[in-house]
């Protein structure tokens, strides 16, 4: 029996599956498929409130130092699955063995990009933020792919430590596949969250005091819009 379906077996079905056996077939592949969404821009939230979300990078700031939020990249990852089972049903009983033939895995990565709407588009300001929330988003996206074999790996582990299949009513058959769709589910959340360890870590080499002082200093010559009380300012 599937370990963790037992509240879906009846005890008749318990009887069928010490009369019928269904053969042990290895689980076929698991295919993983991302796609890079297009950013979503957003230019209506104020510095302000930027500062409130959260975010993954954070950095040790001197008292003589106020630091403004220009821009904020949230990415999210989607999972979504596809499983193709084969079937077998047993003749002239309500009893079919199911083998899982193989899994497509789509990973959908989708993010959004806040630039603060006291930045105007075309001011230097506002082009030095853009790029440098580029470079968030383009972050995301390498390590994605770098941690593909590994995501594909860790739901493969997963699928074949599946226990073997009993015989299960027709009624039934949906109820197995959302099972290992869970499975699935739980092994690409894994090894996401493994993922999101490095991720994290390659984030901060870009949000550090060194590159928020370029971003001022590139701008030098162009007032900050963003009100800042406090003197001086270092200005993001």
């Amino acid at each position: 029996m599937i370990f963790g379906l037992e509240h879906i077996v009846s005890a008749g079905l318990m009887s069928l599956a010490s009369i019928y056996s269904c053969p042990q077939v290895q689980p076929g592949p698991v295919y993983i498929q991302t796609r890079n969404g297009t950013p979503k821009y957003y230019y209506h939230v104020p510095s302000a409130q930027l500062g409130n979300f959260q975010i993954d990078t954070t950095f040790s700031r001197h008292d003589n130092e106020i630091y403004v939020v220009g821009g904020v990249t949230q990415g999210k990852i989607l999972i979504s699955r596809q499983i193709q089972m084969n079937i077998m049903s047993m003749r002239g009983v309500d009893a079919h063995c199911a083998s899982i033939k193989q899994i497509q895995v789509v990973l959908d990565y989708q993010p959004d990009v806040y630039i603060a709407n006291e930045y105007r588009p075309g001011t230097c300001r506002y082009n030095t933020t853009m790029q440098h929330e580029v470079q968030h988003v383009n972050l995301d996206i390498i390590t994605l792919n770098e941690f593909i074999p590994r995501i594909q790996a860790n739901i493969q582990r997963a699928v074949n430590s599946i226990p073997p299949m009993q015989p299960v009513t027709k009624n039934q058959l949906p109820q197995v596949q959302e099972w290992i769709g869970q499975q699935v589910q739980a092994a690409a959340q894994n090894a996401i969250a493994e993922m999101d360890q490095v991720r994290r870590a390659r984030h901060q080499r870009i949000d550090n005091r060194e590159e928020y002082t370029r971003l001022s200093n590139a701008c030098a010559h162009e007032p900050n819009p963003i009100p800042v009380p406090g003197q001086p300012q270092r200005r993001r």
